[in-house]
């Protein structure tokens, strides 16, 4: 197996900020993830090599260390690492008869809330930033889904909810066609059997930039993964068949667990200019 260089290099990815459509000049900056991820394992031998242990012995370790973190948490818990502060949340909603009953894991979402430590704060301050602007994007595609009462700039993320108006923004997304699987898609991240489909004359505005909706009533907390289909293909023209165009990264209804992150952000694959 190749050796994984940890090279302290991060490369930053500017586009044009769609979300501003009255302002021309401005960008929103993401971080060019690496393609394939760290697991335990390799950072187990990383581990192994620096103290001068057998890279098993590390493994085991630092996998029951992880064990028992979560098992910490589940207790109650707070736990605090270098790398991470892990607090145990709740949240949900019961009526006074339900007080006596059985917990509903359906209506109690139990998590960890995970904050940055201050190895990964440090780490992240002696990170050597390379920034890339992205071109323009051309083509269909999904900026972000928001919060009808989102405005941009706010520093306080308002949470999307059952019942209440959403945003999703974007190029080239007005859904039109009488396909019946043109329309917006919701599908839980946990449970991809249940779904929503919002039908155009749902949709209102309905532009090539912005989709408003009412989420559906029944839509629970948590991740969710968003699609559009549509015939759309700009001005008054349609395509024959149509096109799915989804969100890399799941938006979530409901108030989002911290992470101490960013939104996970999205790979153009595109070849990049450097610009600084």
């Amino acid at each position: 197996m190749a050796k994984t260089e940890l090279t302290m290099d991060l490369n930053l990815k500017a586009y044009p900020n769609e979300l501003t459509p009255d302002v021309d000049n401005d960008y929103t900056v993401k971080v060019d993830t690496q393609t394939q991820p760290i697991g335990l394992d390799t950072l187990a031998d990383m581990a192994a090599e620096r103290i001068g242990c057998e890279p098993t012995l590390a493994q085991s370790v630092l996998r029951v260390a992880m064990e028992e973190a979560a098992r910490a948490v589940a207790s109650g818990f707070c736990v605090s690492t270098p790398l991470c502060y892990v607090q145990p949340m709740a949240s949900g909603v019961l009526m006074e008869e339900e007080l006596s009953l059985p917990v509903d894991r359906n209506r109690i979402k139990v998590y960890g809330s995970f904050r940055q430590g201050t190895a990964l704060v440090e780490a992240m301050s002696r990170a050597h930033l390379k920034l890339f602007l992205q071109p323009a994007s051309t083509g269909p595609y999904i900026a972000g889904m928001v919060s009808a009462m989102q405005t941009a700039g706010a520093k306080e993320i308002i949470p999307m909810r059952a019942g209440e108006m959403a945003v999703i923004t974007g190029n080239k997304l007005k859904v039109v066609g009488d396909d019946p699987s043109v329309g917006i898609h919701l599908t839980s991240a946990d449970n991809p059997e249940t779904t929503f489909h919002i039908t155009a004359a749902q949709i209102a505005p309905n532009m090539p930039k912005k989709l408003q909706f009412v989420l559906p009533a029944g839509i629970t907390e948590g991740a969710w993964l968003l699609e559009v289909t549509t015939q759309y293909s700009g001005g008054n023209h349609v395509t024959k068949q149509p096109r799915t165009f989804a969100l890399q990264r799941p938006i979530y209804i409901g108030t989002p667990p911290e992470t101490g992150g960013g939104d996970g952000g999205d790979d153009t694959g595109e070849s990049p200019d450097p610009i600084v």
